[in-house]
């Protein structure tokens, strides 16, 4: 159904419309009966008894949690045990129940599934303290991150049990709290007893790729799509860190670390899984892989970058690099079939000979040179001034390249994307060597003044476009 606020718009629009003539009573009834206007009012008394069973909700969660604090102590493992499962069965089951509430044309449906959702969702939450109460009532000893993995594999598997976006991303957020927990403890990577955890740790990449990515085609979910990259990527670049304890080529590694990701994400296609036939979250993956290769580039246009970036031998070997190996291999892997299907002939354009397009054939490019100058620079002979230079003049050009196709497409988000990448190159090298305070002064407001002339320009040639 259309959303609520164009269906007011309409409204207020038909009315005006009717007084000026431009339309008679008739078609009036037609797009009152159609969008339903007549539905509006009460779907905003629907919603304010839904703040309020929200409010009431709330205050009587509290009282029901200041109550069982203040008798904890004196129940018995049955009783609190029993308590538990309780509260927990009985809000999962009426919450489902509510969520599976037809939505219909007068919209109570809606509120009933709202409701339920809301239910749900503080089901998923309360599965976290179940889990903890738990752990203390039987004396189970555990790591913080350990809760926040096991508990996120729980709303992970409610997620799936009932195709329902927000538990999927409240899924995901509690993996990356629990995968960035376990990193920051420096006990979870390190040899010694093995256990499940520390193999949630260890293949997080892979986990992400084969349990929450599907999700999101299964509900059908972008945000839950973006966060499963939040996780898979910095988890890789993880993976890919704990492998200097190898016996190869400290540059190799850097290398790959620049390479992998980029290339991983520009060559994502849908089509390629099974049973899917629409490059839905194709767009996404190519822009988070520009976003990648923005944020490379400006990070490493820094001198300073490479003088930090040498050639280091850690003492600490912190991990099973062989565990850390296997994530990267199958995504490299992956990459690599993506890339093979990404040169061959289109059918949709038979005359094609093997090759990339063009803009795949200036990422693969870009990301080639960045990783050949990476392993020169740590594995060969340190060259500070040439990696410094390369990467302010592929930064120049990808910047560049954005603003053509914004111009080109009528794209804004190209556009700015270049805009900004273009004027955070200036502004930096600005502030990054010994200038005078009186230059850099002139250089931002002539910047400041470049972005407003350059977002009003392209303003205009949009609308002269449409």
């Amino acid at each position: 159904m259309t959303n609520e606020k164009f269906r007011r718009q309409l409204r207020q629009e038909a009315n005006l419309w009717r007084e000026e003539a431009l339309i008679d009573d008739s078609l009036y009834q037609q797009l009152a009966e159609r969008y339903q206007f007549n539905s509006l009012e009460q779907a905003a008394s629907n919603r304010f008894v839904l703040i309020l069973f929200s409010l009431g909700g709330i205050l009587l969660g509290l009282g029901v949690i200041t109550f069982v604090a203040a008798n904890w102590q004196d129940w018995s493992k049955a009783v609190k045990l029993t308590l538990l499962l309780t509260v927990f069965l009985g809000v999962n089951i009426i919450g489902f129940y509510l969520w599976r509430a037809e939505t219909n044309t007068s919209s109570t449906g809606g509120v009933k599934r709202r409701f339920g959702e809301g239910l749900l969702i503080f089901g998923a939450l309360s599965l976290g303290a179940n889990i903890a109460l738990m752990a203390q009532m039987f004396h189970i000893s555990g790591s913080p991150y350990g809760l926040f993995l096991v508990w996120g594999l729980g709303v992970l598997a409610m997620a799936y049990g009932i195709q329902l976006t927000s538990l999927g991303l409240i899924a995901t957020v509690l993996m990356i709290i629990g995968y960035w927990q376990g990193v920051a403890d420096g006990n979870a990577f390190r040899a010694g007893e093995y256990s499940g955890l520390k193999f949630l740790l260890e293949h997080t990449a892979i986990i992400a790729g084969l349990l929450f990515i599907p999700l999101a085609y299964w509900c059908q979910s972008r945000i839950i799509f973006v966060f499963s990259l939040l996780l898979l990527i910095p988890a890789l670049e993880v993976n890919i860190a704990t492998l200097l304890s190898l016996n190869l080529p400290f540059g190799l590694w850097g290398a790959i670390a620049i390479i992998l990701p980029i290339l991983l994400l520009w060559g994502y296609d849908d089509t390629l899984f099974p049973y899917i036939e629409s490059r839905r979250f194709q767009p996404l993956a190519r822009s988070f892989a520009l976003w990648l290769l923005g944020i490379l580039f400006f990070s490493f246009s820094f001198h300073d970058s490479w003088e930090f970036l040498t050639i280091t031998d850690p003492d600490d070997k912190i991990v099973r690099a062989a565990f850390g190996l296997i994530d990267v291999i199958l995504l490299g892997l992956l990459m690599l079939w993506e890339w093979f299907n990404l040169a061959k002939p289109s059918p949709i354009r038979p005359t094609q000979v093997w090759g990339f397009d063009q803009i795949s054939t200036i990422i693969y490019g870009f990301s080639v040179i960045s990783g050949v100058i990476t392993y020169w620079h740590l594995s060969i002979y340190q060259i500070p001034v040439v990696a410094t230079l390369i990467f302010n003049i592929q930064m120049f050009l990808l910047g560049g390249g954005l603003i053509r196709i914004g111009l080109a497409k009528g794209n804004r988000n190209a556009f700015w994307s270049g805009m900004v990448l273009l004027t955070s190159q200036v502004v930096s090298r600005t502030l990054e060597y010994n200038t005078e305070l009186l230059f850099k002064a002139f250089v931002l407001i002539l910047c400041g003044i470049g972005v407003m002339i350059a977002g009003f320009w392209f303003e205009r040639h949009l609308s002269r476009q449409h």
